[in-house]
């Protein structure tokens, strides 16, 4: 990174950090900072309302009155989303409680609310539900009661591509007109491990406001994309601190579940980017290779976010979780889920469940890549 980049993201992050002191924001900005830039990233790393409220408390002199202007309109406008959220959020669980299905509502509303006290502490696009496979078919039958219609696949598709494919993920999306779309989650990750399950458990059997599991899960949640949006960062720094406050001696908890369930570099990845880029204190931990990780992925703050999958974006989350059972389940996940092509492909020429079929996916998607690749070159 540029010197002035290095600069405008260390600002940028310290903006976004709701404990960030104001006599640290005022030295970092006594020289001034580019407002269009700086636009960029909040609109970027989606975080409107928490630079709005961390600015409200400084002094008018540090951004122009066009910038506040315009930082209080975005903020506003998200603002009436998440109030939508929370309507709609309330209304689905009042009409899950009255047919008896276990769930819980989680990121999104629910860590803001107890991470910032505030509904509008952090912007979320759409809405996580978690319930039990076994309530899946009852919980999707309220959300089309309500209006919403599935995005791709149905928990009560029956089509064998359709079928093979939601076996893979974690959720299938339902939108609505004029409202977020909503998760509906049967677990928290695609990889169905000893850690999802864990998790998930954790979640469904609610009554505990912070969760070590919890904390390990938005670490390894962060990770699993490389943390391509800070507001992650941020709400593990948030949670870092409040565990710190109510739970003093949690530290060996966190390593004995980390070390349990094989995820330990990516605490100590999200640990570090927290020091480095909040001078927040943590248990000096390393593995090989953190350093220029941490850099390559605060890099990537700076430019606009691909979708697109590379060997690097894909292999380096996979590499994070030592364990086995993650690893194989990864790359099963990788080589066999299908796309839309494929489900169409299987949907075709499938007799029966469509399972051998399936078997050829990984030559479909290596013939796929090539064609990019040549056609690219």
């Amino acid at each position: 990174m540029k010197l002035s980049d290095e600069q405008l993201l260390q600002t940028f992050l310290l903006l976004c950090y709701p404990q960030t002191p104001a006599e640290t924001l005022a030295a970092k900005l006594a020289d001034g900072i580019n407002e269009e830039r700086l636009k960029w990233l909040i609109n970027r790393h989606r975080v409107w309302n928490l630079v709005a409220a961390v600015i409200s408390k400084l002094d008018s002199q540090f951004f122009s009155t066009d910038f506040r202007q315009w930082l209080q309109g975005a903020s506003a406008r998200r603002q009436q989303q998440t109030l939508l959220q929370f309507k709609v959020q309330s209304e689905l669980a009042k009409a899950l409680d009255e047919i008896g299905v276990k769930y819980q509502f989680f990121k999104g509303i629910d860590l803001s609310l107890r991470l910032y006290g505030d509904l509008n502490g952090r912007y979320s696009r759409d809405i996580d539900l978690l319930v039990s496979d076994s309530d899946a078919i009852a919980a999707e039958r309220i959300l089309i009661d309500y209006g919403y219609t599935p995005l791709n696949d149905a928990f009560t598709d029956t089509a064998p591509g359709q079928v093979i494919r939601g076996s893979f993920f974690k959720d299938k999306s339902y939108q609505a007109s004029g409202l977020s779309v909503i998760e509906l989650h049967t677990r928290v990750n695609n990889e169905d491990t000893a850690f999802s399950k864990a998790v998930t458990e954790a979640l469904l059997a609610g009554g505990q406001p912070l969760n070590v599991l919890e904390y390990l899960y938005l670490c390894v949640h962060a990770m699993k994309s490389n943390c391509h949006r800070v507001k992650w960062l941020i709400d593990l720094a948030c949670y870092y601190e409040k565990l710190n406050q109510q739970m003093p001696n949690w530290h060996a908890q966190k390593w004995r579940e980390a070390k349990k369930f094989a995820v330990v570099r990516q605490v100590i990845a999200c640990e570090y980017l927290m020091a480095q880029c909040l001078g927040i204190t943590v248990e000096p931990k390393r593995f090989i290779g953190l350093q220029s990780y941490s850099n390559w992925v605060m890099g990537t703050w700076l430019d606009e976010y691909s979708s697109l999958i590379s060997l690097k974006r894909v292999g380096l989350p996979m590499l994070m979780n030592g364990q086995f059972e993650h690893r194989l389940k990864a790359i099963n996940l990788l080589l066999f889920c299908p796309n839309d092509a494929d489900v169409a492909f299987i949907n075709r020429y499938a007799s029966g469940d469509g399972r051998l079929l399936s078997l050829l996916l990984p030559f479909r998607k290596l013939s796929r890549y090539t064609k990019k690749k040549l056609l690219g070159a």
